[in-house]
């Protein structure tokens, strides 16, 4: 009777036991929907998420950071570049012209046409003398200068010129002498961003960026 009694008893703790931990194994599987141990989700994120993530965020801020420290290099390349451009001057009826401290001689000299007495200059030199790129296009009877900021397109003869994409009316067109094409001076050379001066008293021109 007693070691019924004690089978009896022994019987009910194995059952209280398996019942708790199929509740306690019920409950672990209410987790597995759960954020994965060690995930970003987890609350107890491990060390190693961390730090992996941190390391995967510098890398990217310093990606930023040297793209931009190469954007500014780039700019400080180019005002570098602007501040050495030279000081160009012309003088009315004169072929010599200088360009910083050198001097050029220019194959028609600057004149003044038209009731205003617009300064007509050669085209080519003042485009190379402000850096920018020169062409001629022989089947519209055009002409370029190029820049990084600016464009200017004449065409020969034509009241009008395309600065940055705007038309703009000229006070003189284009014109050929001698084989020279010959431009209105501030017009051009305000559109590709220079600074023209005129001395009336010596019919001095000076042109800086």
């Amino acid at each position: 009777m007693k070691k019924t009694f004690l089978q009896k008893w022994r019987i009910i703790i194995i059952l209280g036991l398996v019942l708790a931990a199929g509740g306690y194994f019920a409950g672990r599987t209410v987790q597995a929907g759960g954020p994965e141990p060690g995930s970003s989700q987890d609350p107890l994120v491990t060390k190693s998420y961390v730090d992996n993530y941190v390391e995967s965020r510098s890398r990217e801020l310093q990606g930023q950071i040297d793209n931009i420290n190469k954007q500014i290099a780039a700019l400080e390349a180019e005002i570098a570049g602007l501040e050495q451009r030279p000081v160009i001057k012309l003088t009315i009826g004169s072929k010599i012209a200088r360009v910083g401290s050198s001097t050029k001689e220019l194959p028609v000299a600057p004149y003044q046409a038209g009731q205003g007495g617009t300064t007509m200059v050669p085209f080519r030199f003042i485009g190379e003398a402000l850096g920018a790129k020169v062409d001629y296009n022989a089947n519209t009877n055009t002409v370029s200068y190029t820049t990084p900021a600016h464009s200017v397109i004449l065409k020969i003869g034509a009241p009008a010129a395309t600065i940055d994409g705007r038309e703009v009316t000229l006070p003189m067109p284009a014109t050929l002498v001698n084989g020279t094409t010959m431009v209105p001076l501030r017009v051009i050379s305000q559109g590709l961003g220079a600074m023209v001066d005129w001395d009336q008293a010596s019919l001095t021109i000076t042109i800086r960026l």
